[in-house]
């Protein structure tokens, strides 16, 4: 059975019926951080139901908690959540939190423990992080229908600042020598295995198929469901040998004033037979005014969960196609302006530093150019950030095959539309902006030059 055969809120997964004695279920939202401004029962009353009324309800906990550390050097936003949030988190029946993202760690190494130590401390259980690599690879354990069914829940994330290695904590690495070995030996021991799993390329519909192809090995490793979230907005999902992959889910608690396409998100809440899951009710969620909610019954949400059918069909049948295309327009609308201003193509910046962009090596120098640098880094060892810039540039050398059709060239565009709120399609570069500006800036000045000089001269 395949996601294209389904267009409800009620997917059919397998024929076993559970019995009584290994009937149970998993509740499963995206990201998650808690603002002092909402941190007052910021879950709506239906949703709070079902969330308590599951046997392992899990979010992903996408910051560390205020005051826990220092700041974390990395590129991108430091992330922290309200120093309630434990607490919150536990009155809305969250069981347990994965901490595998790339801003678990943004609090450095004290944040990390702090954060977990607090979580913990409220009665949340805490996967996907912990002191080095070894222990964040460590699966949270927990048994469920009345202590019959063994449940191991694993949380991993992409290469990001903060992943724990042998000697320091940090998140759970998706990539780490260890991680399928530990899955895999896990799951012939447990009754059911869940990977909880950040990554993936930030609001688009699909993920990368090198992402695709990794979580569908962690299922070849035996684990019973994968849930995913980074994107910010819900991708499609599939089944792989009977076991769903949900990529994204989207935002759960998160606001993102900026981009109103992340208000809608998804939640998944799965039916188990022991180790089978038999039935998954797709949860559509919208954050609005500080409370995160139920969509109601009608047009707003039949669309989402037709769109995140649709994304699934097309995940299953046509992902090269449509992620080409999606790494293509990505490329040229935020990684084209990264690269150039890291290879000092900026034209503002070479006028204000003309020895740091024309000096031998000047451009490599970290002094003044750290975030420059950090962002490169970034770039070259994160899994889906790499595989936007390689697919992106096998197109357009011609080293790929390329497979788009015009259908899945238009189609993705419409589909970045609704989940990007910035322009996609041939938008002008940061740099190219800023040119302009200047070369406007000099052009309006000239007048008033050649009067001054006029003066001057007579």
């Amino acid at each position: 059975m395949t996601a294209q055969e389904h267009a409800g809120a009620r997917v059919r997964l397998a024929d076993a019926e559970p019995s009584d004695g290994d009937r149970w279920s998993l509740f499963v939202g995206g990201d998650t951080i808690v603002e002092e401004s909402f941190a007052d029962r910021p879950v709506g009353p239906s949703l709070r139901r079902r969330m308590r009324d599951a046997d392992l309800t899990v979010l992903n906990l996408e910051g560390a908690i205020e005051g826990a550390g220092d700041p974390l050097t990395k590129s991108g936003a430091i992330k922290r959540t309200d120093r309630r949030t434990p607490a919150v988190l536990a009155a809305a029946g969250v069981d347990a939190v994965s901490l595998a993202n790339n801003h678990a760690a943004d609090l450095g190494r004290d944040g990390v423990l702090e954060t977990a130590s607090a979580l913990r401390d409220a009665g949340v259980a805490v996967c996907g992080a912990g002191t080095d690599a070894e222990d964040a690879l460590s699966p949270h354990r927990e048994r469920v229908a009345n202590g019959s069914v063994d449940v191991a829940l694993f949380g991993v994330c992409e290469r990001e600042f903060g992943v724990a290695d042998a000697d320091d904590p940090g998140a759970a690495w998706v990539c780490h020598p260890d991680a399928r070995r530990r899955v895999a030996a896990t799951a012939d021991a447990a009754d059911a295995t869940l990977l909880v799993s950040h990554g993936g390329t930030e609001y688009v519909p699909f993920p990368p198929v090198a992402r695709r192809r990794r979580l569908r090995r962690f299922v070849d490793d035996g684990v019973d469901a994968v849930v995913g979230h980074h994107p910010h907005v819900p991708q499609g999902w599939e089944e792989a040998d009977g076991t769903p992959v949900f990529y994204s889910l989207g935002n759960f608690l998160f606001e993102q004033r900026r981009r109103p396409s992340t208000r809608e998100g998804l939640a998944v809440e799965l039916a188990f037979a022991g180790d089978t899951p038999v039935s998954a009710d797709l949860v559509p969620v919208e954050f609005v005014d500080g409370r995160v909610r139920e969509i109601p019954e009608g047009e707003r949400r039949d669309a989402l969960l037709g769109r995140v059918h649709r994304l699934g069909r097309l995940t299953a049948e046509d992902l090269h196609a449509h992620w080409q295309e999606v790494a293509d327009r990505v490329f040229l609308q935020r990684y084209a302006g990264w690269l150039r201003e890291i290879g000092g193509g900026d034209p503002v910046k070479g006028l204000c530093n003309p020895g740091t962009h024309l000096r031998k090596g000047g451009l490599w120098e970290a002094g003044g150019r750290e975030s420059e640098l950090l962002v490169l880094l970034n770039l070259i060892r994160n899994e889906s950030h790499r595989a936007v810039v390689e697919t992106a540039l096998k197109l357009r050398t011609g080293i790929a095959a390329d497979r788009r059709t015009p259908d899945a060239i238009e189609r993705t565009r419409e589909l970045l539309e609704e989940t990007e709120d910035r322009p996609v399609v041939d938008p002008p570069s940061k740099s190219r902006r800023r040119a302009e500006a200047l070369v406007s800036r000099l052009v309006g000045d000239l007048p008033g030059l050649s009067r001054r000089s006029a003066g001057d001269g007579a």
